[in-house]
């Protein structure tokens, strides 16, 4: 069982991440994808960067590669490569999964966009620099 980090193959990545998310596109994105025994298994999608702010998605079909090692290289690259104050996240009211990892990492709830996932809504997730405990 090898776990392999792919940083040069976005298109790849979004492409498999795609269907996982309701055929999301993301344009002009940068993504992490992870690899086990050669099959994709999580993606970490950054798109709409900002001059204080970045937008995350991920995808994880398997938790083996959810460790602490690679939570901090995610971070980094949003906090310290990329500059930004704040990463946000999208997720449905109903996503129990992702809200709950959201909020194990440190993302406090901000806001909900009325019917933005028409007919549900979209619960707004924001975490500061100066909160995150991974950097």
């Amino acid at each position: 069982m090898t776990l392999k980090v792919i940083i040069d193959d976005t298109d790849r990545v979004t492409s498999w991440a795609s269907p996982h998310l309701e055929d999301m596109q993301w344009p002009n994105a940068f993504a992490f994808g992870y690899e086990l025994d050669d099959e994709l298994v999580g993606a970490v999608i950054f798109t709409e960067q900002t001059e204080n702010d970045i937008h995350v998605s991920v995808v994880c079909t398997n938790p083996v590669w959810w460790h602490k090692r690679y939570i901090k290289v995610l971070f980094n690259y949003a906090f310290e490569h990329c500059g930004c104050t704040r990463i946000s996240a999208l997720v449905r009211p109903s996503n129990t999964k992702s809200r709950k990892l959201l909020e194990g990492l440190g993302f406090q709830q901000e806001g909900v966009l009325r019917q933005f996932h028409k007919p549900e809504d979209g619960v707004i997730y924001g975490i500061l620099q100066s909160e995150c405990k991974w950097i």
